[in-house]
């Protein structure tokens, strides 16, 4: 799977993190084994992650597309969102 990340050209936010010298340590060898900055290689690990945490896999995605009944269900639910009906739980 593949994800576009919309860069802008705006200035990169600066982030503090706190951790103990065991943890830098490891980032970093982890880092230079890449050839990247720590920096870098928390960027990119924070951002595989985000996206695992986001998006759904495409197994579990086809489970998805299996149930007919999650489906129809689903489909159910949108209509009823953009008609402003139904119950939000």
């Amino acid at each position: 799977m593949m994800l576009i990340c919309h860069r802008s050209d705006e200035m990169p936010k600066t982030l503090t993190v706190r951790m103990d010298e065991a943890t830098y340590k490891l980032i970093e060898d982890a880092a230079a084994a890449e050839n990247r900055s720590v920096s870098n290689f928390i960027e990119t690990a924070a951002l595989q992650r985000a996206v695992a945490e986001i998006l759904v896999s495409e197994e579990e995605m086809a489970e998805i597309r299996a149930d007919k009944s999650l489906l129809k269900r689903m489909k159910t639910g949108r209509r009823e969102a953009a008609a402003r009906q139904g119950r939000f739980v």
